[in-house]
């Protein structure tokens, strides 16, 4: 599976680095995640809960940032197991200054397996592209409230 976008941020890319680097604001960010926890140098962990369809599972997963070139980009490794399936991935954000804002690129691919693939790759997209919107949403205002905190 594979997904791909852009949004933009009112703000500096700076700024919107910071936040992206926050462990506390991304494990709030995760739609189903009960927050990160850092298990060794920009390593982490969580637990979500995540409904596909029908599917409704519990997972344990895994996350690394690699190749990070501050405030620029990285890149994002994912893996996830639990009673409905496994998931494996990787991503790459990057930031570009543009028009006063930032434009966040993103693209990631993901490999699932389990019941929870059993839904479909047509379900499944929908999905995944539900849970990026809802994750760059919150992502926004998180942004906004450190805006409005350093004004």
């Amino acid at each position: 599976m594979h997904i791909e976008g852009s949004y933009d941020f009112d703000s500096k890319r700076e700024l919107v680095w910071d936040v992206l680097m926050d462990i506390d604001v991304l494990g709030s960010i995760i739609p189903g995640s009960k927050g990160l926890e850092e298990i060794g140098e920009n390593k982490y962990q969580s637990k979500l809960s995540v409904r596909v369809g029908p599917v409704n599972g519990k997972f344990e997963a895994q996350f690394e940032l690699t190749d990070i070139q501050a405030p620029e980009s990285y890149r994002l490794l994912v893996e996830g197991k639990g009673p409905a399936g496994h998931v494996t991935g990787e991503g790459a954000i990057s930031l570009e200054q543009a028009n006063g804002g930032t434009v966040m690129r993103y693209a990631g691919d993901a490999r699932i397996g389990g019941k929870i693939a059993a839904v479909g790759q047509r379900l499944l997209n929908v999905a995944a592209k539900q849970i990026a919107k809802q994750s760059l949403k919150k992502l926004s205002k998180q942004v906004e409230r450190r805006l409005e905190t350093a004004g």
